[in-house]
């Protein structure tokens, strides 16, 4: 292995998930380290803390798996992302809402660039598209832990909603599609919960905190397991499994596909210069863990420096601890695997 006949030296920070901390980290690693460029991340609100110093510093940044659209929309030169992101999210929500015939949307969105700005996108997506829809959502502080009275609030509307929406990351996602479930909310035959945090792939911990609330639970996944995969994901995958005996998450396929196409800029630019790799970031065209990684270089929008086609899915429980792999694809329609299915 190694670049340009030189093994690739990776040096670690831990973020802890606060934004100065994330800021701090990037400057460590560029002042004291001495990195010729940075990957990683997954909290967008440490994100973008980072993307600042990254662009200061003019330090090349491949953004593993913040979805927030600010950090592309800012059009940076320095920063790329090879992660789903909540334009795309939103546009592949109101596809599935339309599809499936959803009239009566609701929404919990965290108080965050990625929950807040996820839940505004449904809206965008849902008006852009033109599907025949209501849709209402409310947003909460991210340490919300008693989700009752909003659920109370929606549960009472008329009509009542054939869906809930939740952007929130857990553990207090976890909260609220518990509280939905023992309050006879959702799921039911009328309601469905949709989770929007990816959170559906990481099926032990899914199961764990859900046990039986998560039966017939709708998912978003940037990555399906039962989707055949490049040669790349496949390789991937199976030295993930053997080191630690489980299925790579959507972030593991995510981060990998963040530094590979980071090593492969520098193997093409054949320097450690900053500007020779940003110029080869931009020509990116490779296959990844998920398919063909290409950025956007047209400034002005969320797609500069983004993979604009990035995988997306909706995925669904039907039996209480089934894996990934056994979920439902419901969408996109080229991959679905079975139909929707209700309690009752």
């Amino acid at each position: 292995g190694g670049l340009m006949g030189r093994k690739v030296e990776v040096v670690f920070a831990d973020t802890k998930g606060i934004p100065e901390e994330g800021a701090a980290a990037v400057e460590r690693l560029i002042t004291k380290d001495n990195v010729v460029a940075i990957t990683g991340e997954y909290h967008s609100a440490v994100c973008v803390a980072e993307i600042e110093v990254a662009h200061t510093y003019g330090v090349p940044f491949t953004i593993a798996s913040c979805w927030a659209d600010t950090l592309t929309e800012a059009n940076y030169k320095e920063i790329f992302r090879t992660s789903v992101y909540n334009t795309r999210i939103g546009n592949h929500v109101a596809e599935f809402a339309k599809a499936y015939g959803f009239k009566n949307i609701v929404g919990i969105a965290e108080d965050t660039d990625y929950g807040a700005g996820l839940a505004k996108n449904v809206e965008r997506a849902l008006n852009e598209l033109g599907v025949p829809a209501e849709y209402r959502y409310e947003v909460l502080a991210f340490e919300t832990k008693d989700f009752v009275p909003i659920l109370l609030e929606y549960k009472a509307l008329t009509p009542i909603p054939d869906l809930l929406v939740s952007c929130f990351t857990p553990p207090e996602e976890f909260l609220e599609l518990k509280q939905a479930y023992e309050m006879g909310f959702a799921p039911t035959a009328e309601t469905l919960p949709y989770s929007l945090t990816g959170t559906i792939t990481r099926h032990t911990e899914f199961w764990e905190n859900l046990e039986e609330a998560g039966v017939y639970g709708l998912g978003f996944a940037p990555y399906s397991p039962s989707v055949e995969l490049p040669p790349l994901g496949m390789d991937a995958r199976e030295r993930y499994e053997a080191k630690f005996d489980r299925e790579p998450s959507y972030a593991v396929m995510q981060g990998y596909d963040a530094a590979i196409a980071l090593l492969d800029a520098i193997g093409r630019a054949g320097s450690t210069d900053a500007e020779k790799i940003l110029a080869a970031l931009e020509t990116t065209d490779m296959l990844g863990t998920r398919g063909r990684i290409v950025f956007g270089t047209d400034p002005g929008s969320v797609y500069y420096h983004q993979w604009k086609d990035v995988p997306v899915f909706t995925l669904q429980y039907i039996k209480e601890g089934q894996t990934t792999d056994e979920a439902t694809i419901l969408a996109p329609e080229e991959f679905k695997t079975g139909d929707l299915a209700r309690p009752g």
